[in-house]
């Protein structure tokens, strides 16, 4: 990266006793699919990626986050699934709500009129929790889902998880660093829901 960049996103994050479940869901899925387990200080859910910025752009990150007007809203993680094309088993939503959406696009739309760049392929709200998962070790799901196999996805049977749910009230703006021995992320800024 070059100096005076950085590699930053909007996301949530979650508090202690989520935290806690997802970390638990985390060494569960490990066990099963193996893989590399998302340490539990970095489980999160990704909003909007920007990727690379100047780092005297922040400001106008900031700005546009500043202007959301969204509501807190409940978030039920319960839905295991596993991407075959990048071997990421990760939790989402089986109903992601319409709040979740809202803010979103509220992100998008703001960022947008900041000039700022960030990463527009569709949203699939998840939580990572293994990365190099082997996911031809889980069984195959129904394929009633919104993702069904497309992609050679496979929603996980007999889920090694109990639903999480999640209370959300605000969102942060994060800094990540790439490391040898995974990212770290530095929050650079935190706003409420209403």
């Amino acid at each position: 990266m070059a100096p005076g960049h950085s590699r930053v996103f909007f996301a949530l994050w979650p508090d202690e006793v989520t935290r806690r479940a997802l970390a638990a869901a985390t060494r569960r899925v490990h066990e099963r699919l193996g893989g590399k387990a998302t340490r539990p200080d970095t489980l999160h859910l990704t909003l909007v990626f920007v990727g690379e910025v100047a780092d005297a752009r922040l400001p106008d990150l900031h700005g546009a986050a500043a202007r959301v007007q969204a509501p807190a809203f409940d978030l039920l993680l319960d839905r295991p699934d596993c991407w075959r094309h990048n071997r990421v088993a990760h939790l989402g939503p089986s109903r992601t709500p319409p709040a979740l959406l809202n803010l979103v696009g509220e992100l998008e739309v703001h960022l947008a009129a900041a000039g700022v760049a960030f990463d527009e392929r569709p949203y699939r709200a998840h939580v990572t929790l293994v990365r190099k998962a082997d996911c031809g070790r889980m069984t195959v799901g129904g394929g009633d889902g919104e993702m069904g196999n497309r992609e050679g996805n496979r929603e996980m049977e007999n889920p090694p998880t109990a639903p999480i749910p999640w209370a959300v009230g605000d969102f942060l703006l994060v800094k990540s660093s790439l490391r040898p021995e995974g990212a770290r992320y530095e929050q650079l800024g935190r706003w409420p829901l209403l």
